[in-house]
């Protein structure tokens, strides 16, 4: 049984035998081996907080005659010693003879901040903060996605008529909820960026003023951005690397404009059923996931990057490590980094509709004759109030009326329903449109 002991003086391991091996035996183990007499010796538990273990509580004399594993010390564990005294690592010379992260002190990063002010505690500590300790996904912290099937088949409709070529991907604008379930969002709309990708890369390009005006339409509608989706090609896997970093950094920002709700940001995917998936009906299909609170965190450091063998594979910078199942490693595949939310089939339409012609499709574009066709098609067929009650079609009418005056009224009455005090705003645009 190996067990890591993390000193002042840095790290060092000791061989233990399995199975009985006691509290009292480590330390008596500390002592022959390690030179730090049983009344120097003050032994603690390490708790995983994040990517790095930390001192928790010192073991009592009780516990002396209790096996180490009923203690909670498995094979490969940390324990923290402290003692007063001076001495020696006995482990620096044969446990990092061959240490990768040795060449750092020598040359790069380490270097750079002054060969005199490392000590091997410092070193250790550094080394420490490259560790990456990966777990089995938690439960996701949104327990629900309720997504207006209006909006969602605009989107899937879509990339079946250019037959999932290309990646795709639309940011989910709706609401953060809450009841007896639990936690979860409720997508009212999907609007796409302006965007070139490809069958391999998500690839969106510039546009402040588009996203300027999302915002400010979003928030009169009472509208917070609440995930995003990703289309892709058909194939055998969930997310590649870089979409899992592209998404963590998305989720990252939802939490930084909402620390408490932002967390249950979610990344949902639209893709085309697989031939040996006979037990899911239709061509196209959808699921939604979580990125994992270690994913934000990691991606927010830029930690790891898509291997370029393999887009199911991460690979961390080359002074970081993985620690999966105690082993180090430089690789790891994305499945610890996402949270699957099953639960997205409950029944949901949005006050919003998803009719007009979705902004930033080349084949598409959002025309004043698209417009004038769309308002004759729906005259005295519906209330105007249904015809403008469209996050699409509201984008483009913030391109002709006063958005710090007419806008803001515009999407009140949408909220609030209030189809009697449309007049006005009827026979404004029906003029924009050139329909008498």
């Amino acid at each position: 049984m190996l067990v890591r002991v993390r000193t002042k003086d840095g790290t060092e391991r000791l061989q233990l035998p399995g199975g009985g091996a006691t509290l009292a035996d480590l330390r008596a183990l500390i002592a022959s081996q390690l030179r730090v007499p049983l009344e120097q010796q003050l032994l603690s538990r390490s708790v995983q907080a994040g990517p790095v273990p930390r001192k928790d509580a010192p073991f009592v004399s009780s516990e002396e005659t209790t096996a180490l594993s009923a203690l909670g010390i498995a094979n490969g564990d940390i324990v923290f010693l402290d003692y007063q005294m001076e001495r020696e690592n006995q482990a620096v010379s044969k446990a990092y003879e061959k240490d990768p992260f040795i060449s750092l002190v020598k040359e790069g990063e380490l270097r750079a901040q002054g060969k005199s002010q490392w000590t091997l505690t410092n070193f250790l500590d550094y080394r420490s903060s490259k560790e990456f300790v990966l777990q089995a996904p938690p439960e996701p912290h949104c327990k629900y996605v309720r997504i207006d099937q209006r909006a969602s088949q605009t989107l899937i409709n879509y990339c079946l008529m250019t037959n999932f070529s290309c990646k795709r991907v639309g940011f989910l604008y709706g609401q953060w909820v809450s009841d007896d379930s639990g936690n979860g969002v409720e997508v009212h709309s999907i609007y796409e960026p302006k965007q070139d990708c490809t069958s391999d890369e998500i690839i969106l390009l510039d546009d402040p003023e588009g996203e300027e005006k999302l915002a400010k339409v979003a928030q009169m509608l009472g509208l917070v951005r609440v995930g995003l989706i990703i289309c892709h090609p058909a194939r055998e896997y969930a997310f590649s690397v870089d979409e899992v970093i592209f998404a963590s950094k998305m989720h990252a920002a939802a939490v930084a404009a909402d620390p408490d709700k932002g967390k249950l940001f979610v990344t949902m995917k639209a893709r085309p059923v697989l031939e040996s998936e006979e037990d899911i009906e239709g061509v196209a299909t959808m699921e939604a996931y979580q990125m994992t609170d270690q994913s934000v965190q990691l991606c927010a450091i830029d930690a790891f990057s898509q291997s370029k063998t393999d887009p199911r594979v991460a690979k961390t910078a080359k002074d970081c490590v993985f620690l999966v199942e105690k082993k180090e490693q430089r690789k790891a595949t994305m499945e610890h980094f996402i949270a699957r939310v099953f639960d997205i089939g409950q029944p949901f339409q949005s006050f919003l509709g998803s009719s007009f012609p979705v902004e930033n499709r080349p084949p598409e574009p959002q025309t004043s004759q698209r417009m004038a066709d769309y308002l004759r098609a729906r005259r005295g067929k519906e209330p105007f109030l249904k015809t403008v009650a469209d996050l699409h079609f509201l984008l483009m009418l913030a391109n002709l009326l006063d958005m710090n005056t007419d806008m803001p009224v515009l999407c009140s009455h949408v909220v609030e329903a209030k189809g009697d005090e449309l007049e006005g705003f009827q026979m404004m645009i029906n003029c924009y449109a050139g329909i008498d």
